[in-house]
């Protein structure tokens, strides 16, 4: 069932490793984190730095909750939870 209470959005970018990297490691980490509150997450833009040529990934991550109005407060812990998450076990550089 879809659910009538709008959702929030935030983004999170950060520098790629220079190790292996994927997407889905990604995905899966802040479906982890952030569990059935996460409705989507979706790459939005990938940049590559013209002189250090490190790679960027910027992802829209879009919580919702069923039954209820999910507050900024609420949804700031988990997001930041995310990307202390992606730091410690994907080894990415944060730009947040």
């Amino acid at each position: 069932p879809l659910s009538k209470y709008p959702p929030l959005i935030n983004d999170i970018s950060f520098w790629l490793p220079s190790e292996t990297y994927s997407k889905n490691d990604f995905y899966d980490l802040a479906r982890t984190v952030g569990g059935d509150l996460i409705e989507k997450v979706f790459l939005v833009d990938e940049f590559t730095h013209p002189k250090t040529k490190k790679v960027s990934h910027c992802y829209r991550v879009v919580y919702r909750h069923p039954e209820r109005t999910l507050t900024q407060d609420e949804v700031h812990r988990i997001h930041q939870a995310i990307e202390e998450s992606a730091v410690r076990e994907l080894g990415v550089e944060g730009r947040f």
